[in-house]
């Protein structure tokens, strides 16, 4: 499976509305591409999790913003949307003893490419594992 250690960013945001649309318009306005985005929410703020195709620059851009940004190394696995890929994937990590911490993305349609990111406890080991997987 074709997969590279790429930069992600988690952003606090306060919860209320039009945040993430300042966050987003700031990033869009510098030409900055959002490659995958996940939020999670609670009561008090979301954390937004965002791979962007230049992060010093967005992170930067954040930070002078008044946004707090956290910066960590995921692995973005490019994975066709068939049957069984995920359980193949996840399975050869377990073997290797690496946890996942935690998992996003999404599909357009089965049987296309699509882009899982993945957080996990041994990136160097994780990545050695994927890209010796041969899609099915």
């Amino acid at each position: 499976m074709h997969c590279q250690i790429q930069r992600q960013l988690t952003i606090a945001l306060e919860n209320y509305p039009g945040r993430l649309a300042a966050m987003s318009s700031a990033i869009a306005n510098q030409n900055i591409n959002i490659e995958a985005i996940s939020l999670i929410d609670n009561i008090e703020q979301g954390l937004i999790r965002i791979v962007v195709s230049e992060p010093d620059k967005c992170k930067d851009l954040l930070l002078s913003q008044g946004f707090y940004v956290i910066e960590a190394d995921i692995i973005a696995v490019e994975i066709t949307d068939i049957n069984g890929q995920l359980a193949r994937l996840t399975q050869a990590i377990t073997r290797a003893k690496i946890n996942i911490e935690y998992t996003y993305g999404s599909s357009t349609r089965p049987g296309e490419k699509m882009h899982l990111i993945l957080k996990v406890s041994d990136l160097d080991k994780a990545y050695e594992v994927i890209a010796a997987i041969e899609e099915s």
